[in-house]
């Protein structure tokens, strides 16, 4: 008979829209925060040199602001659950080239979705008293081999 433990699903969702960078170089930052404490993440973030880095600072920053507010939850507490940007607006634009020609571009925004969780707790639910039972110990007796050459 199986215990099953009961995992908190408290998420705490933060959301931040029209964030100037790239869904692409966004998740990348995103993909490698997830599963870290938030207040761990936060400090990571100032080292990265990445443009999206004080977006995203700014949203957990939100996330635990949201969870201290609402939940009553402490800061320490929070893990990155899940993490991730989708395509925002694209503007377009243009360099002016050589000959009067134009050269086009694209501005892509994206849109971060950040969600914490409280960290699960280490305690162990007592396990169901098992008659005990005896097992006997069995040696395996590993033979040599030795492998030998004919000759002719």
């Amino acid at each position: 008979m199986a215990t099953t433990n009961k995992e908190n699903k408290t998420l705490i969702v933060a959301r931040a829209s029209h964030v100037l960078s790239s869904p692409r170089k966004t998740n990348l930052i995103l993909k490698a925060l997830v599963g870290r404490p938030a207040l761990l993440a936060i400090k990571q973030l100032e080292v990265i040199q990445k443009r999206a880095s004080d977006p995203i600072a700014k949203l957990i920053k939100q996330a635990i602001g949201n969870a201290v507010s609402t939940k009553q939850l402490s800061p320490d507490s929070l893990i990155i659950d899940s993490a991730f940007a989708t395509k925002g607006r694209v503007i377009k634009r243009a360099h002016i080239g050589g000959r009067g020609r134009t050269k086009p571009y694209e501005r892509t925004s994206s849109h971060l979705t950040l969600n914490l969780r409280v960290k699960a707790s280490n305690v162990v639910a007592p396990k169901a008293i098992a008659p005990k039972v005896e097992t006997k110990k069995v040696e395996i007796k590993k033979e040599k081999v030795v492998a030998t050459k004919k000759t002719k």
